[in-house]
This record gives C-alpha cells, structure tokens and sequence, in this order.
C-alpha cells in the first residue's frame, strides 16, 4: 500500500477522521480486498499516533470490512458473494420502508432535489465517474432516508451501507446503468404520489442491483 497526499490528517477528532479515509479508501477499493493492514505503517502514513489508528480498524472490523485474527495478520475482507446474497435484501427492505414512511411527507423542493440528483448521477454514469455517481446515489436514497423521520433506521441504514458500497464500486460498470432505469420509475412514483409504487420501485433498484452483483461475483469465482 503506497502512501498517498490525500492521506494526510489534520483534524481531530483524530480517530474519526482516519475511520473515515480507512473506510473510504475500502470502500473505494484503493485497499484492496485481502491486503494486509498493519497499524504501525498506517500511523505513519497518517502521520498519527496508533491508537486513534487501532479505534478506527476496530470500527472496520465491527463493520465487516477488516478482519483481524488474534496473534496474525489484519486485512481488508474479501468481496463476498454470499455476504451480498445476505445484506441486499436486508438493504431492499429498510430502503423500502424508508420510502414508505417519506412518500407522504415529501415535498416539492425534495422533488426537485430528487430530479437534479438524478440529472447529476445520470452524468456522472456517462462520463464513467463511478466514485461521484456512488456518492450521488446515496445522496439520491437519502432524501428518502432522512424524510422518513426515522432515526434508528437512518443509523440501520449507515451501518449496513459500506458493506454493499465496495461491491458496487467493483462492478459500477454494469451497474450504472441499471441505476439510472430504477431512478426514474423511483421519480415518477414519487410525481404520482403512488406510495406503494414508490416502495415497489425502491425495493426492486436494490434487490436488482443485488441479483445482479452475486451473479456477477459467482461468475468471477
């Protein structure tokens, strides 16, 4: 693992900020699944002491994106069919519930946000900017997360989210386009005001691109 200028911190809390980058650079693949982790080279990467290093891989682990085994080596958890084959579903049904409690508090200016996001993530696709589309439709979902009102499923949600995120950004390419179809009927359900459409709808865009990643990840095998 090379060291990069964007590694560096300068905030604290110092513990949040390198959990962050670490969950981030997983998330974006820039440490590969499988790739040995050490804390000490970490800390001098980030330029830190090894404990707010060790908080943050302890975080990961809880995660299920770093697997550490006492007395041997730490690494970044590989890419698992059937981990996605168990969380997708899961991930479907809280987004649908989401969508069934937001569908009938969403207003006229989430509508618009909705519909630019929509433009937004449908140019980042063309343009094959997997790491901004990523972070557009999880923008997207969450105007549906956070107009739900509900904050034990909003921390449900977040906890669950980075372990499916790695395995979309590893397949983005077949995924996107997917996406942007699923987004459009999501955005004319929520037009109609068809709440059980709306549920429909978002369930499918996440069972869909679920089916799809196993399939995928079965075939890589």
């Amino acid at each position: 693992m090379k060291p990069t200028d964007d590694l560096a911190i300068a905030r604290l809390p110092l513990s949040e900020e390198v959990y962050r980058r670490l969950q981030h650079h997983i998330i974006t693949l820039r440490l590969a699944p499988g790739e040995k982790v050490n804390d000490q080279a970490l800390a001098e990467m980030f330029g830190v002491s090894r404990t707010p290093v060790r908080e943050a891989l302890k975080r990961l682990e809880e995660e299920g994106l770093i697997f550490a085994k006492r007395g041997s080596r730490t690494i970044v958890t590989e890419l698992d069919a059937e981990q996605a084959q168990q969380t997708y579903p899961i991930i479907a049904t809280l987004h649908g519930l989401a969508a069934r409690l937001a569908g009938p508090l969403l207003t006229e200016d989430d509508l618009t946000e909705l519909q630019t996001i929509h433009q937004q993530f449908t140019t980042a696709i063309d343009q094959q900017e997997t790491e901004t589309a990523l972070t557009l439709d999880d923008a997207f979902h969450d105007v549906f997360v956070q107009r739900s009102q509900n904050a034990q499923l909003r921390e449900t949600i977040r906890r669950l989210t980075p372990l499916i995120r790695r395995l979309e950004y590893a397949q983005f390419d077949r995924l996107g386009r997917q996406s942007i179809a699923d987004h459009a009927a999501i955005l004319i359900a929520c037009q109609q005001r068809d709440v059980e459409q709306l549920v429909q709808a978002t369930e499918h865009n996440w069972n869909g691109l679920g089916r799809l990643l196993v399939s995928t990840l079965k075939e890589e095998r």
